[in-house]
């Protein structure tokens, strides 16, 4: 008799386990619908992906996606996705571009309005809750073509704890009759360039852009648009007006005085260490980099520097985007669960962690977040420029070729190689070559 309780009770508690197991089973397998899915991801190398990377296992855990992050620098990640998204075999489920690049590869990306919904994700991210300024970064032929994951815009900033400083108040309106404040107008931002300079103290005035790259691009682009002048109209016409760009020229020529010994060459690695020692009062930067400026173990004026909304020129307010977004190959074979982690990276509740971790967040209620903002002051004038004076580059499949030719004159002019107005007649000239060739291709 006790032989066979003791069996009733062994098939008993098997029965238990096996129904506990096929429960826990299936709530495992709902809670993590893409178990065994893998997706490949290309992304560029700063910290904003790396934050990102940090955090993925996260999502992984939550999911049961592999997500395979490939980073890259940006001219590298570039390269490699005009050989993967233009091929039926292409192996990226999602790929970060830079919005310059849309155009030209617009044609091989999924419409974000198709996108499947999320099974695990609450929904898909709104549009409505990014900057209509980093939105339309993502635009091409009047279609989202991805989801834009960072809130990058090309702002002023200044040294506030030297405008706040009651001597130099003093002696600055005794000099120029009038208060000194944050740099609100280009006139006031080269009377200050002009005042704060002072080379013996290794102390300038304005950090320029000025090595031949896409930066020297963004660059002269903010002076133009802040003097009125475009390059291309929306239909693709050459409207660039040679006496306003003349004048934005000689502007720009003038405010070179007051920077540092190497202002005909300089890049990011130049503007960080000099913002970063305290030898500029302004420049102009991008949100991943002034990171760095705001982190005291890297530099000397954390918690120095001011954010205005860019200053005004002749033309109005400019402040160029680089807003990067993350797209959906045409020919990805884990759709589904690459829109999962796009929504993921683009959530509210992820983005606040990603924050922490060193993200630029493109969201509005993460760049309106009072703590968010207290420890990131910089939030807030990101989100104003790019609300009130978010400026594209020429929205144009070969816009490489138009990018070129603005270095190389900017490039002539600020050398004293060429005259302004001569350099500006010719570059118009050759982006017009560029436009015809194009549209008889």
């Amino acid at each position: 008799m006790l032989f066979r309780k003791s069996i009733i009770f062994s098939l008993t508690l098997l029965m238990i386990l096996g129904s506990m197991f096929l429960v826990f089973g299936s709530v495992s397998a709902q809670d993590k619908p893409y178990e065994g899915t893998k997706i490949n991801v290309l992304v560029w190398r700063d910290a904003h992906t790396k934050a990102v990377k940090e955090r993925v296992s996260e999502f992984e855990e939550m999911t049961g996606i592999d997500v395979v992050i490939d980073d890259l620098p940006t001219q590298s990640l570039t390269q490699k996705m005009a050989m993967n998204v233009t091929t039926e075999t292409g192996k990226y489920d999602l790929v970060a571009v830079d919005e310059p690049y849309v155009p030209q590869f617009a044609e091989y990306f999924l419409d974000y309005k198709d996108w499947p919904a999320p099974k695990v994700m609450d929904g898909k991210i709104q549009l409505s809750e990014i900057p209509e300024g980093a939105v339309t970064a993502a635009a091409w032929n009047n279609s989202i073509k991805g989801l834009p994951i960072n809130a990058n815009a090309y702002i002023m900033i200044y040294r506030k704890d030297l405008v706040e400083n009651k001597e130099n108040q003093k002696a600055f309106k005794d000099e120029y009759g009038y208060e000194l404040q944050a740099p609100d107008t280009l006139e006031q931002l080269n009377d200050m360039a002009e005042f704060f300079y002072n080379p013996d103290e290794m102390m300038y005035g304005y950090a320029p852009f000025t090595v031949k790259s896409e930066g020297a691009t963004v660059e002269a682009m903010w002076l133009f648009k802040s003097f009125g002048v475009d390059i291309l109209d929306q239909n693709l016409n050459v409207v660039l007006d040679v006496d306003k760009a003349v004048a934005a020229l000689d502007y720009y020529k003038k405010i070179l005085e007051f920077g540092p010994p190497s202002k005909l060459s300089m890049g990011h690695p130049e503007t960080i260490q000099n913002v970063n020692a305290g030898n500029v009062f302004a420049t102009l930067q991008w949100p991943a980099i002034i990171a760095g400026h705001e982190n005291p173990k890297e530099s000397r004026v954390a918690g120095k520097l001011g954010y205005p909304l860019n200053p005004e020129g002749p033309g109005g307010r400019a402040a160029i985007t680089g807003v990067w977004s993350l797209t959906m190959p045409k020919v990805s074979e884990n759709k589904q669960a690459a829109a999962e982690f796009a929504y993921w990276w683009g959530s509210y509740e992820s983005g606040k962690e990603l924050v922490e971790a060193g993200m630029s967040p493109i969201r509005k209620d993460l760049l309106t977040d009072p703590m968010l903002q207290k420890d990131h002051p910089w939030y807030k004038s990101v989100l104003a420029n790019l609300d009130k004076a978010a400026v594209h580059r020429p929205r144009f499949p070969e816009y490489m070729k138009v990018s070129d030719k603005v270095q190389l004159y900017f490039a002539k002019v600020i050398n004293n190689e060429m005259e302004p107005r001569k350099a500006m007649t010719e570059m118009k000239s050759e982006i017009e070559n560029i436009i015809e060739e194009y549209k008889n291709d």
